[in-house]
């Protein structure tokens, strides 16, 4: 063969030096690669080699024009915009993208090598930079290509939210009710922004009249579970209303419209883990708007209002998943950002969790229980995508968390149920450098070395930490169901069960729940992203 069509590429430098000594060698060989460019305008391989004939995408007309580019390692633009190209079924498409620019430019070649067979790469390379045509070439970029939705660009742009300001009115919050995912208010309160003055939850549970810290067993904090929720709400401007749903179903009501409105009604900001809306519930926004206070709930940009593609990502980003529900991943991630934010790292993040905002996390994308997104799993990839990419510009942090929600790989392939598309989904829009994996003490080996092993094909990352709850885990079964009982386990048990897996997997394996484990989490993920 004497020319070489390339309409790929790979950001990936890990085999780099291979990669170019391919193309070296193919150009003393005398044969001509042509090869596209990211199309989203990313540094890849092979396109940018000397050795290589690199091609862009740009509005370019004509049948033998293209421009050349003096200063760019990708130094030919050809018709990269929509266009009908030939196809399989149906026979023709309109479709843009470099990987239909680079073939203009291979054809081109393929005609000078026709009239100068001798020519190597410089030769060829001297002919097209003389014919090329004049001016300034308008690029186009993958949003402006094939993508099935519009994107809104702005030339000015500035991420939304930073540090939990969108919440500053919250001063002095209740919390309803007092479940696992109101834990976390207590345990890193020093992360929050506001006070938690009170919290109320139902008698059946058997929490009421402890103090909140004891019931989560972290020590006392001072806060005593009540059951009358409008005395834990009487010093707070604001109550956080967590998941009500399945215990409005035992009970045969309403919850949230019912304590929402009870909160309205003293006079108390909401803040609702769930959308509450203002069709179904007009008297309580109405009522609202008389006592001045406000209801919110996590509220995610229109798709079109998003970037979609853009610049890659240039900073570390860990991300914390796990191998089920229920494990404690938002803990760790609560734990990661507390150490680096103490070590004076400039830390920005991404979570999966309702109320992650109200941490400081940048972005929240409920995608878990009772999730607010209701795009396909293909959009969850590009919104997270662009987001990603304008976090790190806009915020320009030292290293960025993400963390997902339940597991990788579905536990029961004959359940569609434990399917885990939105998981696989944010992987793919955050694309981790390294994983964080939470592991039950009741997973099957085998299964854990699944979800690291799926972790590496389907990312771009390592494995560097396993995490396992103080909490052991115990599925009993009867009646035809099955419920979770947690039983907390002694410091030696813990401290086997950890020795076990990094003996097991060669990988480091820690807690959360303690200081030291939070404190070894830090420098296993400073230590790996740090330079020699």
């Amino acid at each position: 063969m004497r020319v070489i069509n390339l309409s790929l590429g790979t950001t990936d430098k890990d085999n780099i030096r291979l990669l170019r000594d391919a193309c070296r060698y193919a150009s003393e060989k005398k044969v001509i690669i042509v090869a596209a460019e990211h199309n989203a305008g990313l540094e890849s391989y092979p396109a940018v080699f000397p050795e290589v004939i690199g091609v862009t995408a740009g509005k370019v007309y004509g049948r033998y024009s293209y421009f050349y580019r003096p200063d760019d390692p990708i130094e030919f633009v050809a018709r990269g915009d929509r266009q009908r190209l030939a196809w399989v079924n149906p026979r023709y498409v309109f479709l843009g993208g470099t990987s239909f620019a680079a073939p203009h430019i291979t054809g081109l070649v393929a005609l000078i090598l026709e009239k100068y067979p001798d020519f190597g790469l410089e030769e060829v390379r001297k002919v097209l930079i003389a014919n090329a045509s004049e001016g300034e070439p308008q690029l186009v970029r993958g949003d402006e290509l094939y993508f099935p939705f519009n994107v809104v660009r702005r030339k000015e742009r500035s991420f939304k939210v930073v540090s939990g300001g969108k919440y500053k009115w919250i001063k002095r919050a209740a919390l309803y009710p007092y479940n696992k995912e109101m834990h976390a208010f207590v345990r890193f309160r020093d992360l929050l922004k506001f006070e938690i003055v009170g919290i109320a939850d139902p008698v059946g549970k058997g929490l009421v009249g402890k103090d909140a810290g004891e019931a989560i067993g972290i020590g006392p904090v001072g806060i005593t579970i009540q059951h009358n929720l409008r005395k834990a709400m009487h010093d707070a401007d604001t109550l956080i209303l967590g998941y009500v749903d399945e215990l409005g179903k035992i009970m045969g009501r309403d919850l949230l419209g019912e304590i929402a409105a009870k909160a309205v009604a003293q006079g108390k900001n909401l803040f609702s883990f769930v959308p509450i809306s203002e069709d179904r519930y007009p008297d309580l926004f109405r009522v609202a708007q008389e006592k001045g206070v406000r209801i919110a709930y996590p509220v995610l940009e229109d798709l079109d209002d998003a970037y979609c593609y853009g610049q890659d990502v240039d900073v570390p980003v860990v991300g914390v998943f796990g191998t089920g529900p229920q494990q404690g991943k938002f803990t760790a991630q609560l734990a990661l950002r507390r150490k680096l934010l103490q070590r004076g790292y400039k830390v920005a993040q991404v979570g999966t969790e309702p109320h992650c905002e109200l941490f400081g996390f940048d972005l929240a994308f409920p995608n878990g229980y009772a999730s607010i997104v209701h795009w396909p799993e293909r959009q969850h990839i590009f919104y997270l995508h662009g987001k990603m990419a304008e976090l790190c510009r806009c915020v320009r942090p030292d290293i960025i968390i993400v963390g997902a929600q339940s597991g990788i790989i579905p536990y029961d392939f004959s359940s569609p149920r434990s399917y885990t598309l939105p998981s696989i989904a944010f992987l793919f829009g955050t694309k981790p450098d390294a994983y964080i994996l939470t592991v039950n003490s009741i997973d099957p080996e085998e299964y854990i070395q699944d979800s690291i092993n799926a972790l590496k094909a389907l990312g771009k990352g390592k494995t560097i930490a396993l995490i396992m709850s103080d909490k052991e885990k115990d599925i009993r079964s009867a009646y035809g169901t099955s419920r979770v009982v947690y039983r907390q386990m002694s410091p030696e048990e813990l401290r086997i069960k950890l020795a076990h897996l990094e003996e097991r997997f060669g990988i480091p394996a820690t807690d959360v729940a303690s200081e030291e484990g939070q404190e070894r989490l830090a420098d296993i993920v400073i230590e790996y992203f740090s330079e020699d």
